[in-house]
């Protein structure tokens, strides 16, 4: 029986939450502990009933649960206890922290210095290309990036650390063997060569929607700060932000379009304190470890400017998309001079296409 068997059958058994297998552990000083223990011994522990405690001192099962670390080794993963010299640090510092993690990738030193991005999963153009680049600007300067791999802002910060080469860590509301969404399967593969795929759920655990605020408590335990980019009032996202506030973690936000819905949360958040963000550098103050930074990398991603150009379509394309006959109206040019112009401007990387014919400055 090795050394991990017993975290993970205590943690198995029905009615042994999180708060439980903290009091077992503490009552016997380890999870091995806990299924010495007898049956008296262990109905002394506040909540554990009677047929509770006979299951755990009749525990046999052990086949059943080493079954389940040979299929983790297959799939190319491990399993980290607290006792673990890889379990990240900060993670054992949060209310209730997850006693084991499952992991594809690895977790070094170099991601205690962590941020999280998080939002909606259905931004705004702008709402990606501004997570984009503070995800590959916090590459730069060293920071791992944190999400949750879901659709959306968490798609982008990943996409924008590994662009901007760096490390990130995406934190799963499912088992390490789904890929959820079906999607981000590329993402999904690339992810543990610079970084980890994380969860505390069992192989085989599918994306249930009760998962995720378990998952998000991860996702801003294993940061210094949490900047939300995009979200409504009442999300998912409002929820990793109280976790980030119970646990003391600094709080940012990306401000938006005033009449976007998706610009709500953030602002909120600003008016009730958050640092607004509009730069990295808004970022790294916020954070007690900038003094020890150097210089951002060669392959930090450089700050958006309008490139110079002389060509009379620029003054009407920003950073929101413009519809093709917006464009013709606002021009006062013909459609077929719109066009021709659009694709000159396409070929230098000036200017993106978007589906429906919308176009935005490209960075």
């Amino acid at each position: 029986m090795t050394d991990k068997l017993p975290w993970l059958a205590l943690r198995s058994i029905p009615g042994v939450g999180l708060v439980l297998f903290q009091r077992l552990v503490q009552a016997f000083g380890s999870p091995a502990g806990v299924f010495k223990a007898s049956w008296e011994e262990l109905r002394f522990v506040w909540g554990v009933s009677p047929a509770m405690a006979q299951v755990i001192a009749s525990f046999r099962d052990w086949h059943l649960v080493e079954a389940q670390l040979g299929r983790l080794k297959a799939h190319g993963a491990e399993m980290l206890t607290q006792e673990d010299p890889g379990f990240p640090p900060r993670l054992k510092e949060i209310p209730y922290p997850p006693p084991f993690l499952f992991m594809r990738g690895t977790f070094t030193p170099e991601d205690d210095l962590a941020v999280a991005l998080v939002g909606t999963r259905t931004p705004s153009y702008y709402g990606l290309k501004a997570c984009r680049r503070l995800a590959g600007a916090l590459a730069g300067r060293g920071f791992t990036v944190v999400s949750g791999l879901a659709r959306g802002i968490d798609t982008a910060a990943h996409e924008g650390a590994l662009a901007g080469g760096g490390r990130t860590l995406a934190v799963l509301g499912c088992g390490l063997d789904v890929v959820y969404p079906r999607e981000n399967k590329q993402l999904y593969e690339k992810i543990p060569a610079k970084g980890a795929l994380l969860s505390e759920f069992s192989l085989g655990t599918p994306p249930e929607a009760k998962n995720f605020p378990v998952r998000n408590r991860l996702i801003s335990g294993l940061a210094l700060g949490l900047v939300v980019v995009e979200a409504g009032v009442k999300s998912g996202t409002a929820i990793t932000v109280q976790y980030a506030l119970d646990q003391g973690r600094e709080v940012m936000a990306v401000p938006g379009p005033i009449d976007s819905p998706t610009s709500v949360g953030p602002h909120s958040l600003i008016q009730q304190g958050a640092k607004l963000v509009r730069e990295v550098e808004d970022i790294l103050q916020e954070l007690p470890v900038t003094a020890t930074l150097g210089p951002p990398r060669a392959t930090e991603t450089a700050p958006c400017t309008r490139p110079v150009a002389d060509d009379p379509l620029l003054p009407f394309i920003g950073s929101e998309p413009i519809q093709l006959e917006e464009l013709v109206k606002a021009s006062r040019l013909s459609p077929a001079e719109v066009l021709s112009r659009l694709t000159l401007l396409e070929l230098q990387g000036l200017v993106r296409e978007l589906p429906g014919k919308c176009y935005v400055l490209e960075n």
